[in-house]
């Protein structure tokens, strides 16, 4: 009997030996591809006609490590903020327009740089841990001022920042706003809203992606500053694009993996605008995906619009700020 359980434990710890091996190559050697670049995910219509001189100069405030997290303010009614999230790869610089027609409508705007983006934090397409992202907003909420109870505040945010807005209202900071707008938002790999491959913007490296993941699960955060998305730019690292996440940066910006259950326990309410001609996501997807997980979520799809239209484009834009009025009460 001895012998039996002596044989059981060499065998389960040679298992476990090529399984860690096995875990450690897939972390070590897997990456994510080179894709060719995707004119949907990297040109905004007309910003080669932005007037750089309405372009508010940058700000920045301090994170909880020191790290600045750098902004540009639109000032509008001061009872009345947007916190303003850009899309992958991208700065608050890119939400430039969207930002001019909300604060047309009435709204002081924060168009916010991610850290890892923009020159937030220290590296580019990186943070310290996976949940710093989360942390970074509520710091910038207090240091910006905008936490005082008289301020009507929404989190507004596009693509992947729209997937962090759905995030931040499903999370433990839900309470930090009153409503959330999440415009053309990623959701999930798995979520029927999502096109393969993101339409071809984006390369993850799943295997390890998984491999993380589960040492993640096992309380293991090791590793998590390598790369696990590419997207399709050709753009370098630089204080104006982020072309390559890290696992934590990533993990970070996403809803968990058990999205439907998040998106059922937001309690704000939260609207979804996303363009009918969308490369990235399926348009028409959103509404019989997320409003019968919950009713505080509501979907509103603008026609003939692309996917960077929607923060470029006139009518789409035109077309948010008439929704971010409606939610926020006028």
């Amino acid at each position: 009997m001895k012998k039996f359980v002596a044989g059981v434990a060499l065998l389960l710890g040679a298992l476990a030996f090529v399984a860690a091996g096995a875990t450690t190559a897939v972390v070590a050697f897997d990456a994510p591809s080179q894709l060719p670049v995707l004119s949907a995910g990297e040109s905004i219509p007309g910003i080669s006609q932005w007037n750089r001189a309405e372009i508010p100069a940058p700000q920045s405030v301090k994170a909880r490590d020191g790290a600045p997290l750098n902004y540009r303010l639109y000032s509008g009614h001061k009872d009345r903020a947007i916190v303003l999230v850009h899309g992958s790869s991208g700065t608050g610089y890119t939400m430039h327009k969207l930002a001019q027609a909300l604060q047309a409508a009435g709204g002081t705007v924060y168009t916010i740089s991610l850290r890892g983006h923009g020159g937030s934090g220290t590296v580019n397409g990186d943070t310290s841990y996976k949940g710093q992202l989360d942390d970074d907003l509520v710091d910038f909420v207090k240091a910006a001022g905008l936490a005082d109870p008289q301020i009507h505040r929404t989190l507004a945010g596009f693509s992947s920042g729209g997937g962090f807005v759905l995030r931040t209202a499903s999370g433990p900071n839900q309470a930090m706003f009153d409503n959330y707008l999440a415009i053309s938002p990623y959701i999930a790999q798995d979520s029927p809203t999502t096109r393969p491959g993101a339409g071809g913007w984006a390369s993850a490296a799943v295997p390890r992606i998984v491999a993380l993941s589960i040492l993640d699960g096992l309380g293991l955060p090791w590793f998590q500053h390598l790369p696990v998305v590419r997207f399709a730019t050709d753009a370098q690292p630089s204080a104006n694009r982020t072309p390559v996440y890290s696992y934590r940066l990533a993990a970070g910006m996403q809803l968990p993996r058990d999205w439907r259950q998040a998106l059922a326990s937001i309690r704000e309410p939260t609207l979804i605008v996303v363009g009918s001609k969308d490369e990235l996501f399926n348009a028409e997807a959103f509404a019989p995906t997320v409003v019968p997980l919950n009713g505080k979520i509501a979907v509103e799809i603008v026609p003939e619009q692309t996917h960077l239209g929607m923060i470029g484009d006139p009518a789409a834009i035109a077309a948010i700020a008439t929704a971010w009025r409606k939610l926020a009460g006028g």
